[in-house]
């Protein structure tokens, strides 16, 4: 009676951790791509899903486009277990959504922690393929690019003038 209930989810979400061909190279360059981060994304157009970790996932687009989702917390036995469901109410998922870990039981499926989705960030594909080979344990730590944040000016030193010498206007 359970398997009953939810299969067409089961099979929904198998269909999309499945190895799917890889999507055309978009153009994709950081100057073109906007990185602002989606709240929701098109269920329809979810081609497939990469589980990275406990608290990563890539949602690969129809046609193009590669969203990196990071997890609000770590979902226990996620990346372990390789496969999630989630329900939907709409055409939509977003990152009020929660997404279930699908445990393996004997030769079904049962209910695993359910966790809450972050927020959908636009990467590249060159950036996707980077996060599986480090996932994959292919890059050593070292190879890793190493990103430095930087702080800037407060606004109101921008509007100084560039020279110092000069006396304020009366």
């Amino acid at each position: 009676m359970r398997r009953g209930i939810h299969w067409s989810l089961i099979v929904a979400t198998v269909a999309l951790g499945a190895s799917a061909p890889s999507l055309p190279v978009a153009a994709q360059d950081d100057d073109v791509l906007d990185r602002t981060p989606r709240d929701c994304v098109t269920v329809s157009r979810i081609r497939r899903t990469k589980i990275i970790d406990d608290k990563t996932i890539l949602f690969y687009m129809r046609g193009s486009g590669i969203y990196q989702n990071i997890l609000e917390r770590d979902c226990p036995r996620l990346e372990r277990e390789g496969r999630f469901m989630y329900e939907i109410r709409g055409y939509r998922l977003c990152d009020i959504d929660t997404i279930t870990v699908l445990d393996r039981f004997g030769a079904g499926f049962g209910r695993g922690f359910t966790c809450r989705l972050g927020e959908f960030h636009p990467i590249t594909r060159e950036e996707a393929e980077e996060i599986e080979r480090i996932a994959a344990g292919e890059v050593e730590q070292d190879e890793v690019i190493e990103i430095e944040e930087v702080e800037l000016p407060p606004e109101d030193e921008e509007a100084e003038p560039a020279d110092s010498d000069q006396e304020p206007a009366p």
